[in-house]
C-alpha cells in the first residue's frame, strides 16, 4: 500500500509540468554557473533578434505542440534541437542555435510535451516525445522537400535521439547526442534510490507500471543499449569529464553499426560543454556534420 502511495508520488513530481523559467535562472556572480547563465541570457535576446517564427502541431495523442523555427535564408539543412528535462527549450538552445545559424543552417526549436507554450500535463521522458520529434521532422520535411536534417539532443534530449535512431527519419542525415539518458527504466531506479533508499526497488517498479498504464508505453522498453545495435544513422556522442560516461559510450559505440565518435569535454560537467569548452565542441561538431551532409 505505502509503496504504490510513494510510487505514485514518485510519479507526479518527477513526470508532471515543470515550471520552465526555473531553468536557467539567473544566479549569484560568485555562483560558478554565472558565466554560462549570463551567456545563456545574453544569447537568447541575441537570437531572438534574428528573422524567426512560431511553429505548431498536433501530437498523435492530440495536444498542441509549439515550437520556434529560425530560417537560413536559401537553406536546405535543419538543425532539430531537442530540449532537456524540465528545460526552457529556448534558453537551452539559443547559444548552439547561434552557432548553428551561423553555420548557413536552419534551426528549429520545438518544446516539448508539457513545457512552455506546449500543451501536456505529463512529462514522458522520452516514451511519447520521439513520436513528437518524428513529427516534426515530418513537418520540416514539408518545409524543406529534399532538404537534410541534424538531429541535436541535450540530456533527456539526448536519450530523445538515441530513442530515434532505428528508425525511418526521412531526411536525417546525423545525430548528435549531448550527455543523453539512456534508460527511462534507470531514471526511475536511480531517483528512487537517492529519495526513498529502503523500498526503492519496489517504489520504482510500481511507478514503472503507472507509467505504462498513464501512457500505453512501457518504460522499461526505452533502453538505448537495444535501438542501438540497429542505428541507421552516424553519431556524435558528447559528455562533459565530470559526467564519467566514457564506459557507457564506449558500449554504445561498440553496439552501433554505424560510424559513431566520442568527444569528453575536459572540465565540463553536465549540459555546459557548449559554453566551457566551445572551440572544441562546435569544432568537433562541424567536423562531424561535414562528413556526413552531401
Amino acid at each position: 500500500m505505502f509503496e504504490k502511495i510513494k510510487a505514485k508520488i514518485l510519479f507526479e513530481k518527477l513526470l508532471g509540468r515543470p515550471d520552465i523559467d526555473k531553468a536557467y535562472a539567473m544566479v549569484d556572480p560568485s555562483d560558478s554557473w554565472y558565466d554560462t547563465i549570463s551567456t545563456v541570457h545574453d544569447s537568447l535576446r541575441t537570437i531572438r533578434e534574428l528573422e524567426h517564427q512560431t511553429l505548431q502541431l498536433k501530437s498523435r495523442d492530440g495536444l498542441i505542440l509549439q515550437g520556434v523555427y529560425y530560417p537560413c535564408k536559401n537553406s536546405r539543412i535543419t538543425v532539430i534541437c531537442v530540449h532537456g528535462y524540465t528545460s526552457h527549450a529556448e534558453r537551452e538552445w539559443a547559444f548552439p542555435g547561434l552557432f548553428y545559424h551561423s553555420l548557413g543552417y536552419n534551426v528549429l526549436i520545438p518544446y516539448q510535451r508539457a513545457h512552455g507554450p506546449s500543451e501536456g500535463k505529463y512529462i514522458t521522458f522520452g516514451g511519447l516525445e520521439h513520436l513528437d520529434v518524428m513529427d516534426w521532422i515530418g513537418l520540416v520535411n514539408q518545409m524543406t522537400p529534399d532538404g537534410q536534417i541534424i538531429l541535436h539532443g541535450l540530456s533527456m534530449g539526448g536519450g530523445i535521439v538515441l530513442d530515434l535512431c532505428d528508425k525511418e527519419c526521412p531526411g536525417v542525415r546525423c545525430l548528435i547526442a549531448d550527455a543523453p539518458s539512456i534508460s527511462i527504466a534507470g531514471f526511475f531506479g536511480n531517483i528512487a534510490h537517492e529519495v526513498f533508499k529502503k523500498d526503492a526497488d519496489p517504489i520504482a517498479a510500481h511507478a514503472i507500471a503507472l507509467y505504462k498504464k498513464t501512457f500505453g508505453v512501457d518504460a522499461r522498453d526505452f533502453e538505448a543499449m537495444e535501438p542501438i545495435q540497429n542505428c541507421k544513422y552516424p553519431l556524435l556522442l558528447a559528455a562533459g569529464s565530470n559526467e564519467n560516461r566514457e564506459q557507457d559510450f564506449a558500449e554504445l559505440q561498440k553496439r552501433n553499426p554505424q560510424p559513431t565518435e566520442i568527444v569528453i569535454l575536459p572540465g565540463c560537467s553536465h549540459g555546459n560543454g557548449m559554453y566551457k569548452q566551445t572551440e572544441t565542441f562546435q569544432g568537433v561538431i562541424r567536423s562531424f556534420v561535414a562528413k556526413h551532409l552531401s
